[in-house]
């Protein structure tokens, strides 16, 4: 009878890695069965091709709904049930040190049947996994986070480093310390039956598929062979436990069968993508192995001298961003690390033995985050900018790369010659590609740009778009195209919407359509739809939006959703008259919401100000029925203006849409005199809260006018308490102003209060702070960090858009 070797490992991990490698060389196995989605094993050919590693294998599933069927069932926007599924996509990368790669190659080089033994990745079972090679299960144990903290680690990965990483040389203990450990967290491992709470698990699942494996291994292998079995480690007592009531004389002598996607996927694929240390890194959200890629990769290639050569290579990223690392600082941090390493026990020093020394020996302040190697996660937004460095550094910079003839999903075949045949150059060059939307030659070309965008490929850029608003001539949008590393693997994976672009655009855009439930997101999804030119979509749109406009609630909502109409009816003369009776209906509907707004004293509202300022900038584009609609605004206008009711800002927006706005009925109509009439009698504890409004709509008319003379005369005659409440709300209102219009605004007024003094006042009021060159120089150091904090996607949405 064969023997039976199952290793249990922790993915991605130098020292499970080199034990894999021991075994296999030692014990030469008949068959390595690895941990891995078993529809690969007719291609494992494609994985021995000579790639540059790191790689993933991308798998992908899709929901039985065709495009049709998903474009009629659109009109009804329900919420999808549970049983509905969405497209799922999942990965399981390798790296150099990865236990699963080890196993493939090492294996294969050896002689030994290889074998990917786990369900695909479409089985229900990884309905929820994005990350095959997770190590979720170490993550959540609350004995494994308890045993770390009683024995002094902040975190199990340090709890890792220090049992196993550093202490790898006697293959024969460390494969029994292994078992110890993933013992230890596991538990009581027992057969799944239907009263076992295991049972609706899916771990159960998996391990009584790879027990078929096993069974088919130990079948089929020679007496005294060895059948190794390389998975994770958290599979393996479970795995014993199978393997001890397998019946080898009662087990059929051929492979277990690869399940068949069931009846409602449409479509299933795995294909090989590159990836990157930077993807692999739990620092920035990746839940498999362990953080700091880079570092083990050190760990992998040069032992007990990676610690050293990481500690430069982090000294190293900060002298290059502009950092003052001294040679005696270097000292202290190898010193300090290496003494840490002692006090631990350490035969060499571990990641965080580094990390702590680094930390230790340059952070000459407080830190206002923990050190982002005290727990698992991205890291925070207060972590110190050295310490983020830091981390970068031992992310490591590795990026894989496909071996030539590394198959492929038709999708990117379809991506790259429809470029081809519209005129679009896609190089690792960037390009510029400007699009006339008036010109009927290059309708086909812009489709197929907004294709791209809306599957959200990196290095398709929509850098301005045209303006036909009243007044304005630019018909043409400017996109910037450039092939970067990311490319390529985000063209495969986009894969499992469809085989070409037009399928797979239409699939990512019906499947967002899915459980829209408001005006504003439906008619954002038929901008999407008919940028790409998926016209026929909009008749049914339009259905949903005029089902969903009688009963919205949010006044903002239609101010959005009609400025984006509005533009659409401008801009896609394809459309023709068939958004007009939607665009009446949600004007009525917003004017409507707009009466019923309500609040003497209600705080400035941004959202509403921003809707009014949408409807008045509708009116820029050529409306269907233009002068009724600007009858209909006008009069609303004029009402709320003087109504008072109505919440300050409210008001003030009125004012300035009324004062902006000429070419409606009443042309040329000067609303200096009333914004004056109502600056003199807004109450001074809401001025700024009504001037907010107005600014937010009509800056520059106020700019040119002498209004800001009769606001000084408000402010003038308040007292100092009447002031300081009137304060807040004053200075957010001329935030609206740009720093330079703000001057001028204080010039006037220093001329008018001290005109004798107005040009030393303005020295020592208005004049810079600082150099102007030390100035440039912090801005474009900013813009640098922000843009370093954006990649890596650090940034809040308001401070990436900022």
């Amino acid at each position: 009878m064969a023997i039976l070797r199952i290793i249990g490992v922790r993915h991605h991990s130098p020292a499970c890695a080199r034990l894999v490698r021991h075994v296999i060389s030692q014990a030469k196995p008949w068959a390595v069965l690895n941990e891995g989605p078993s529809d690969m094993n007719a291609r494992l050919d494609e994985l021995r091709l000579p790639h540059t590693l790191p790689i993933a294998l991308y798998s992908y599933c899709l929901p039985n709904l065709s495009s049709a069927a998903a474009a009629t069932a659109a009109p009804a926007f329900a919420a999808p049930s549970d049983a509905v599924m969405h497209a799922h996509a999942s990965w399981a990368p390798f790296c150099e040190y990865s236990p699963e790669w080890v196993a493939l190659s090492d294996g294969h080089a050896a002689g030994a049947q290889v074998r990917f033994i786990d369900l695909p990745a479409w089985d229900p079972a990884f309905a929820t996994v994005e990350n095959r090679y997770s190590d979720h299960e170490q993550q959540v144990s609350q004995t494994l986070r308890d045993v770390a903290l009683e024995r002094g680690f902040d975190s199990t990965d340090s709890l890792w480093d220090h049992l196993f990483e550093t202490n790898s040389s006697d293959n024969a203990k460390l494969e029994t310390d292994l078992a110890d450990y993933f013992d230890g967290f596991r538990g009581r491992v027992v057969h799944a039956t239907d009263d076992d709470p295991m049972a609706h698990d899916r771990d159960p699942v998996r391990e009584a598929y790879m027990g078929q494996w096993i069974a088919w291994a130990m079948q089929a292998a020679p007496a005294d062979a060895t059948v190794l079995v390389v998975c994770g480690g958290f599979h393996k007592p479970a795995l014993h436990v199978i393997a001890d009531r397998i019946d080898v004389a009662a087990t059929a002598p051929f492979e277990p069968e690869v399940p068949t996607p069931p009846a409602n996927l449409a479509r299933v694929g795995s294909y090989l993508v590159p990836f990157s240390f930077h993807r692999l890194d739990s620092f920035t959200g990746y839940a498999a192995g362990m953080p700091s890629p880079g570092f083990y990769q050190a760990l992998w290639q040069h032992g007990a001298q990676a610690g050293e050569r990481m500690m430069f290579a982090a000294i190293a990223r900060l002298r290059q961003r502009g950092q003052r690392v001294s040679t005696a600082d270097a000292i202290a941090a190898s010193q300090l690390a290496q003494g840490l390493s002692q006090l631990r026990s350490h035969t060499a020093p571990t990641r965080t033995d580094i990390l702590d020394g680094l930390a230790g020996a340059l952070i000459k302040e407080a830190l206002r985050a923990p050190p982002p190697w005290s727990g698992r996660g991205v890291m925070s937004g207060n972590t110190d900018p050295y310490l983020i460095e830091i981390i970068h550094a031992f992310t490591g910079e590795a990026r894989g790369t496909l071996a030539a003839g590394t198959p492929r999903p038709p999708l990117v075949d379809d991506i790259e010659q429809t470029c081809r045949n519209v005129g679009l150059a896609w190089t690792d060059k960037p390009t510029t590609v400007t699009v006339d939307i008036y010109d009927p030659t290059a309708v086909q070309q812009r489709q197929t740009l907004y294709r791209l965008l809306w599957l959200e490929i990196p290095g398709v850029d929509l850098v301005t778009r045209a303006d036909v608003r009243r007044g304005k001539t630019r018909s043409t949008e400017t996109w910037r195209l450039v092939h970067t590393d990311a490319t390529t693997a985000t063209l495969i994976e986009r894969a499992v919407y469809g085989a070409t672009l037009y399928a797979a655009a239409l699939a990512r855009i019906t499947e967002q359509m899915r459980g829209a439930d408001g005006v504003a997101t439906i008619v954002a999804h038929m901008e999407r739809a008919v940028r790409a030119g998926y016209h026929r979509l909009v008749p049914s749109l339009c259905t949903a939006a005029e089902a969903a406009i009688v009963s919205e609630p949010l006044f903002s909502h239609t101010g959005t959703a009609l400025m984006t109409l509005a533009n659409l009816h401008a801009t896609e003369t394809a459309l023709a008259g068939g958004i007009a009776p939607l665009i009446r209906t949600v004007m009525e509907r917003a004017l409507w919401l707009l009466e019923a707004i309500d609040g003497a004293d209600a705080p400035f509202d941004q959202a509403t100000v921003g809707g009014i300022a949408a409807i008045r900038a509708s009116l820029e584009f050529e409306l269907p029925d233009f002068a009724t609609i600007a009858a209909m605004c006008e009069g609303v206008w004029q009402r709320r203006l003087v109504a008072p009711s109505a919440p300050p800002a409210v008001r003030g927006a009125c004012l300035g849409a009324l004062w902006t706005f000429q070419t409606g009925v009443a042309v040329g109509a000067d609303y200096t005199t009333a914004a004056r009439t109502a600056l003199t009698g807004t109450p001074a504890l809401v001025l700024g809260d009504f001037l907010g409004g107005l600014f937010a709509l009509a800056r520059e008319a106020f700019r040119d006018s002498d209004l800001v003379l009769v606001i000084d005369e408000r402010l003038t005659a308040l007292d100092d308490e009447e002031f300081l409440h009137a304060l807040p709300p004053l200075r957010r209102a001329f935030t609206f102003f740009p720093p330079a219009e703000r001057r001028a605004l204080a010039k006037r007024l220093l001329n008018r209060h001290a005109p004798d003094q107005a040009s030393q006042a303005t020295d020592v009021l208005l004049g810079t702070v600082a150099d102007p060159e030390l100035v440039a120089t912090a801005q474009r150091r900013e813009r640098s960090w922000l843009a370093v904090a954006a990649q890596y996607h650090l940034l809040s949405t308001s401070e990436a858009v900022s």
